[in-house]
């Protein structure tokens, strides 16, 4: 005996170890998230902060005005037919824009720069109840956007913002 391993077979075991590998790869890439669901909406995104929102975005029947005043008032908004719900009859460009929410308030983006809450100053509590309270943020083509799912889960139905000169 030389003392050196035996390396008789060693290239078809790193041929197998390889092909097992490339196989978990694609089974892993193929498969999405973790629920098998595709993405609904924008692709999310972390990266904008506070500053990135300032200014018009729109929706198909309004628009939301989103600033920052400083001191005790921080950052506010005005809205114009803001949806009442988040049926699609309520999200889409076919109701009047008298039929949506005018109404002032504040709002915040999260901590982990993920979403974007609103609450009205005043509101009655079946509208409190109903409306939408919380944006998602996207991205698209480097610009955020805000976005929510709305209707019916099974579907993929989305309400979403753009900042107007975007």
């Amino acid at each position: 005996m030389t003392g050196k391993p035996k390396r008789k077979h060693a290239h078809l075991r790193l041929r197998s170890t390889a092909a097992a590998s490339t196989t978990l790869l694609l089974a892993l890439s193929t498969t999405g998230c973790a629920a098998g669901e595709e993405r609904c909406g924008p692709a999310p995104a972390t990266r904008f902060r506070a500053a990135h929102f300032y200014g018009t975005w729109s929706f198909p029947k309004g628009y939301i005005e989103l600033s920052n005043l400083g001191g005790k008032l921080g950052q506010t908004f005005t809205t114009r037919g803001w949806p009442k719900d988040t049926t699609l009859d309520q999200t889409t460009d076919k109701v009047p824009l008298d039929q949506g929410l005018s109404g002032k308030g504040n709002w915040r983006l999260s901590d982990d720069h993920t979403t974007l809450g609103i609450t009205f100053d005043r509101l009655d509590d079946t509208l409190e109840r109903t409306t939408i309270h919380t944006l998602n943020i996207g991205e698209d083509q480097g610009r955020p956007v805000l976005y929510t799912r709305v209707g019916d889960p099974k579907t993929c139905h989305v309400f979403a913002l753009k900042r107007s000169g975007d």
